[in-house]
Formats: structure tokens, sequence, C-alpha cells
């Protein structure tokens, strides 16, 4: 079968988008782990959070957005349209998963000043 416009275009839109997230929860992982100063590394405290939990949380989205960038690539260079749809519905569900945490860390939020 051979991939369809849309098969194209989602993966060349939402690997860079990913790509961008994993840097920036990739390295608020990082900060938070290393103790940093500043804002990246004491970001839990404005959710209420713990060091480790809030580190657990962007460990995890930073982890399968890996995950879901590489077998987009590999699905779109081997063009396995089954395996492709399949990574569009996890992006999806794991999207809107991302939604609702993110509104539920911002009801946590209590601002430090």
């Amino acid at each position: 079968m051979k991939l369809k416009l849309y098969h194209k275009i989602i993966p060349i839109l939402t690997i860079p988008v990913f790509g961008i997230f994993v840097v920036f929860y990739g390295y608020q992982f990082l900060s938070t782990m290393s103790d940093s100063n500043g804002l990246w590394g004491n970001m839990y405290s404005y959710y209420d959070l713990s060091k480790t939990q809030f580190a657990i949380y962007k460990l995890i989205v930073t982890l399968i957005l890996i995950g879901l960038i590489f077998s987009q690539s590999i699905f779109l260079v081997i063009k396995n349209i089954k395996k492709l749809n399949k990574t569009f519905v996890i992006m999806a569900v794991l999207i809107g998963f991302w939604i609702i945490a993110e509104i539920y860390m911002q009801t946590k939020f209590i601002g430090k000043g």
C-alpha cells in the first residue's frame, strides 16, 4: 500500500514539536535531579510535589515522546501504514492524557513570592 498524504504530513509536523518538548522536559528533569538553582531546578515546589514525583513525571513524558519520535520515523521510512496509524492513535491518547495532567498540575500551582 502507498502512504497517503496525511501519513507523511503528521509525522513531519509532530516530530519537531515532540523534539522541542523532549529538550525542555528533559532539561527540567535534569535540573530537578541535579538540584540546579533557579526556576528549572525548583519547579516541583510550585506544583506542591516532591522532587521525585516531579522528576518521574518529566522523565516518563520525555521517554514516551522519544519512543513516538523514533517509531514514527522508522514506520515512515519503511512505509508501514498499519503501525504508523497505531502510533497516531497512541499519540492522540498521549496528548489527551498530557493535557489532563498539565491542567491538573496547574490547579495545584502555588505562586511563590
